[in-house]
């Protein structure tokens, strides 16, 4: 078995997780240094017109699109999982300091909306609100854009043509969790992550085996969501305005117990 964040090829789980645990901290502190783009982790949400008729709390609106940039319980190819609460400190934190991109491209010509433009907000939704054929519902950070605020021509198109095109997040964990599947005394802490998530995985059966996986708790969106052609998690999409009774949609406040996340933002990584 190969460990990716090894890069090294094992005989046994036993030594793999040995191995895993000894650098546990080391590949953490690099995991939340790195600012992610999640169509790079194959975790992009399908942006195609959706039937819900609201998300509890909140009227939908027919002037806007509502974009499900990212969403929960998915495991992407980086071994990543985001959980439930994942985007709760910052849509508080970013609320109004975040754009709307094509392609995760930082540049005036390529933004879709301005970031005083963009409404942030978390909301439970049903895996087929998004048409992903897993069962149950998903929690997904949506910005909401006026119709009338998209400015970048070619991102207009696409949107009013309802073609082909998903959405992507940036980035950055704040806290992170490594789940193992071991009876070992030495991985108690380990495998109690695991066995509460593993069966909240919705694509689980998408792999032959989890051993191991990394829960991601907090993460911080950084500067921008982007409308892509295609990525990692593919969980994504627009909350399209047309109705339907069946959609169950219901919309998240977050805590305000969070205490403030101490993190530096180097934009020369992206």
């Amino acid at each position: 078995m190969i460990c990716k964040e090894l890069n090294k090829e094992f005989t046994d789980k036993v030594s793999m997780f040995a191995e895993l645990k000894a650098n546990k901290e080391l590949i953490i502190k690099e995991k939340k240094s790195q600012i992610f783009k999640s169509c790079d982790k194959n975790s992009t949400v399908p942006f195609k017109p959706l039937k819900l008729d609201a998300i509890k709390g909140l009227k939908m609106s027919d002037d806007a699109y509502y974009i499900a940039v990212n969403t929960t319980n998915v495991l992407d190819s980086h071994g990543d999982l985001h959980v439930k609460g994942i985007w709760n400190k910052s849509v508080k934190d970013q609320q109004g300091k975040n754009y709307l991109v094509l392609d995760h491209k930082m540049e005036v010509s390529n933004v879709v909306a301005k970031k005083e433009n963009v409404e942030m907000f978390i909301a439970d939704i049903s895996y087929d609100s998004i048409k992903k054929g897993y069962t149950g519902n998903t929690q997904a950070l949506i910005y909401k854009v006026a119709k009338s605020d998209i400015i970048n021509p070619l991102a207009k198109e696409w949107l009013e043509s309802k073609s082909d095109i998903e959405a992507s997040v940036r980035m950055q964990y704040v806290s992170v969790e490594l789940a193992l599947n071991s009876d070992a005394k030495a991985d108690q802490e380990e495998k109690a992550v695991y066995d509460e998530y593993i069966n909240k995985i919705a694509n689980k059966s998408d792999y032959d085996e989890i051993e191991y996986f990394w829960v991601v708790k907090e993460a911080k969106n950084v500067g921008e969501s982007s409308l892509v052609l295609a990525g990692s998690n593919n969980a994504t999409g627009v909350i399209n305005e047309a109705a339907s009774s069946t959609s169950k949609i219901n919309i998240v406040q977050p805590s305000r117990d969070t205490e403030p996340s101490k993190i530096f933002v180097n934009y020369n990584l992206i």
